[in-house]
């Protein structure tokens, strides 16, 4: 319980040192994207927000990563931000003191060899043992949950009810949690293809999709972190 539980309770819960939702009176929200990058499904993904003008957040699995470069280079040059979602998609409740550490220094150590600064970090499925959030911050990197969740991982999900879920559930300052990788077989296609209308119905509906630095500027909350990653600065080649 002292490993799993607490934790868990104590940061997805309680903690105030853990980011949840953006804090504005305005249609702010921060699209965000977890368990890629993926060969299939990430470059059609990055062409509908392209085509819609919009910006979002990609808390990318850095095995994934380095097997997939010139995805995070195409994330990057389109001003895309980049977080850490892991080294790999393991559960972090099963993961020893010992290998949370190496798990974090080998991540980190493949995104710095690709050039990427990153600084944001999200644990699969959002979950913690005693020790995720000490080697966040040990890395340096801010650690942000999600306000609504589509569940379009899912294999009973459809395109339509991950639409309507999204524009029923999306309100000012939502940080929304999608996926461009994993999940059931297909699962990301269904997602493209609601974003493909959800995208221009919310623009028209008055709502920013905006990323770290942007709600920073805009002074919305002395919670939000103060250190955030620039997407398009930090990557070589």
């Amino acid at each position: 319980m002292a490993y799993t539980l607490l934790p868990n309770l104590y940061y997805r819960i309680f903690s105030g040192k853990v980011i949840k939702r953006i804090r504005t009176k305005e249609k702010k929200v921060m699209l965000t994207f977890d368990d890629g990058p993926d060969e299939k499904y990430t470059p059609k993904l990055l062409d509908v927000l392209r085509e819609n003008g919009v910006k979002a957040t990609f808390f990318v699995l850095a095995e994934k990563a380095q097997k997939y470069p010139e995805i995070i280079k195409r994330i990057i040059s389109e001003g895309h931000e980049i977080g850490l979602h892991y080294l790999n998609h393991s559960v972090p409740l099963l993961r020893s003191p010992l290998r949370t550490r190496k798990d974090f220094k080998k991540a980190h150590e493949i995104l710095t060899s690709m050039g990427v600064e990153v600084r944001l970090f999200r644990p699969p499925w959002g979950l913690f043992n005693p020790l995720t959030y000490y080697y966040a911050k040990a890395n340096n990197l801010k650690v942000i949950l999600w306000t609504q969740h589509a569940y379009d991982w899912s294999w009973w999900n459809t395109a339509e009810n991950i639409k309507n879920s999204l524009l029923r559930k999306i309100k000012k300052g939502s940080i929304i949690l999608l996926h461009d990788g994993r999940g059931a077989n297909g699962a990301p296609a269904k997602t493209i293809k609601a974003l493909t209308e959800v995208l221009p119905i919310l623009k028209q509906q008055g709502y920013q999709f905006v990323q770290a630095d942007d709600f920073l500027r805009g002074g919305v909350s002395e919670q939000v972190p103060t250190l955030l990653y620039k997407g398009n600065r930090h990557i070589s080649g």
